[in-house]
């Protein structure tokens, strides 16, 4: 499997690194308006400033980005990467939302960093958090609920929506609002949002 790896170095570059080498999965990461996605099968953005990506890209790549999606391609959101892919919130961040969700409370988006509880598809767990999006509603029934903070730094945290999951024409994508890369106890998540992503009808 190709995939296209975008995330600012530290140590959740390294984890997915880690964890899409150990699967044999060849990883690009050079991503420019003249770059092939015809030969990629999963596009994941991870820890960053979604702003800042969104600057760096352009609005070139973010279209691109787009129609890769719903021509069929497949794309997993952490962080940065979800925030990227809701409803815009500034002209930086416009021109690739997937979701029809938007980020709530988004002037308050330095919330804290830290481990807290979750349920991802039914079951308690513990996570690691660093200012991702809290989803907000999502209007048309087209995705999935995959996880709900039990608890957070703030009211609008708690029992707010920290992961989903749904299809954009052809394709398919998966957001996080936390890392699940981070702890050896949630990289699960990473593999069962990679089989939601390419799993067949």
């Amino acid at each position: 499997m190709n995939i296209f790896l975008i995330s600012e170095e530290g140590k959740s570059r390294e984890a997915l690194m880690t964890m899409f080498s150990e699967r044999g999965f060849f990883i690009v990461q050079a991503l420019e308006e003249t770059t092939d996605l015809g030969r990629v099968d999963l596009v994941v953005i991870g820890a960053g400033r979604a702003t800042t990506f969104g600057s760096r890209f352009g609005g070139g790549v973010l279209n691109k980005l787009t129609r890769y999606v719903f021509e069929g391609g497949r794309y997993l959101g952490i962080c940065a990467g979800a925030y990227l892919a809701l409803k815009p919130y500034n002209s930086e961040t416009t021109g690739f939302n997937l979701s029809p969700r938007e980020a709530l409370d988004i002037g308050n988006w330095d919330r804290g960093c830290g481990d807290v509880k979750i349920n991802w598809e039914g079951r308690p767990c513990v996570v690691h958090y660093e200012n991702g999006p809290i989803f907000g509603v999502e209007p048309d029934g087209c995705e999935e609920v995959a996880a709900v903070y039990v608890d957070g730094f703030d009211e609008v945290m708690k029992d707010g929506i920290a992961a989903v999951k749904g299809q954009a024409g052809r394709g398919r994508y998966f957001l996080f609002g936390f890392h699940p890369e981070l702890k050896e106890t949630t990289r699960f998540m990473v593999e069962e949002a990679i089989d939601f992503l390419f799993r067949e009808e």
